[in-house]
């Protein structure tokens, strides 16, 4: 018998329960479902939750016999908890692409037919809910029980991550959430302008109600200036990404650079990201402080790098140590610097 014969009946109406924690409670939401909910006061920086994998496939391509195997190595109980997740089926097949051209290989032929048939089928499947709810883990995809109980804005107050260091996913408070806020995450990428944000949104069955997805054309409205900022952002990033990382030598002799950093920090930070994308940008206003010799505001800058992957991410991220070892680096050529200027070589 195939998995999804052996599958339990969905559970939609059943009301979900937060694992035990200090942070949030889950209550209904009219009209929205379910949510998670402030206890308290949440201060930035806070690590909300950390969740195990439920169901987990090795291969970001997936098939549904890959996400069928993974589901026959569940107990009974991770079954039943597995269909209480939310699924985006039921979609009108004439809201999306009615062909796939002769050109794409067969494999992904499948993989898409596969995936349209979970989508717009009349009731909850194996894939349809993997589909809602996956997030990347390593090099393939998981689903995490407690991690898809928090709904999408794409102006969110938390931020989630596939830490491997401790094998968990993480979610951090991006902001202070006032006791009573809901938490939420974003499903998709904040750079990205309100027309495609919808479009992703749809693979997940919903359209998105957020400030930020409001009336772009009233110019004092907050989805107009979001739709200014992530525009900024967008051209910061192709003016700038291909001289970061291994470039980054390169793209400190250019005269704008620095500054197109800083610009792109700000507006980050205006929009509310406060996320790993915004401390790689400060790491990397650091670096180049590093590299032109300004170590003063290269300290700044990194101290600020560091915070904000704290508080995004947590210590035990993997790439964490990076970022502190150069920050102390740094610190410490500011420090011969000072030494030497005052009369004494370190």
């Amino acid at each position: 018998m195939s998995a999804a014969s052996d599958a339990p009946t969905a559970q939609p109406d059943k009301a979900p329960v937060a694992p035990d924690n200090e942070y949030y409670s889950i209550r209904a939401i009219p009209g929205k479902g379910y949510g998670c909910f402030a206890l308290k006061p949440i201060p930035r920086g806070t690590r909300i939750l950390t969740d195990t994998p439920l169901l987990k496939v090795p291969v970001a391509d997936y098939m549904k016999a890959d996400i069928e195997a993974a589901f026959q190595s569940l107990t009974p109980q991770q079954k039943e908890e597995y269909f209480t997740l939310h699924s985006g089926h039921g979609q009108s097949p004439s809201d999306w692409p009615s062909h796939i051209h002769p050109s794409v290989p067969a494999r992904d032929r499948q993989r898409i037919s596969e995936q349209h048939a979970a989508r717009t089928g009349a009731s909850a499947t194996l894939i349809s809910i993997f589909q809602t709810n996956c997030m990347e883990m390593g090099s393939g995809a998981a689903v995490f029980l407690n991690t898809s109980r928090f709904n999408h804005s794409c102006v969110p107050n938390a931020t989630y991550t596939w830490n491997a260091g401790i094998g968990k996913e993480t979610i951090h408070a991006m902001r202070d959430v006032k006791e009573g806020e809901e938490v939420t995450i974003s499903y998709v990428d904040g750079e990205h302008d309100k027309r495609l944000r919808a479009w992703e949104l749809r693979h997940y069955g919903f359209e998105c109600g957020c400030e930020a997805c409001g009336d772009e054309e009233n110019e004092s409205s907050y989805a107009y200036a979001s739709a200014e900022r992530r525009l900024q952002i967008q051209e910061l990033e192709r003016e700038t990404q291909l001289l970061r990382g291994l470039r980054l030598r390169e793209g400190a002799r250019q005269p704008d650079f620095v500054n197109k950093l800083l610009k792109m920090a700000v507006a980050l930070q205006e929009e509310g990201a406060w996320d790993a994308r915004l401390a790689g940008v400060f790491l990397d206003i650091a670096l180049v402080c590093e590299v032109s010799g300004d170590f003063k505001i290269g300290v700044l800058a990194g101290e600020k790098a560091v915070q904000i992957k704290r508080d995004c991410q947590g210590v035990d991220f993997p790439d964490f140590k990076r970022y502190a070892e150069a920050v102390e680096r740094i610190k410490a050529s500011r420090r011969r610097e000072m030494g030497e200027a005052n009369g004494w070589k370190a």
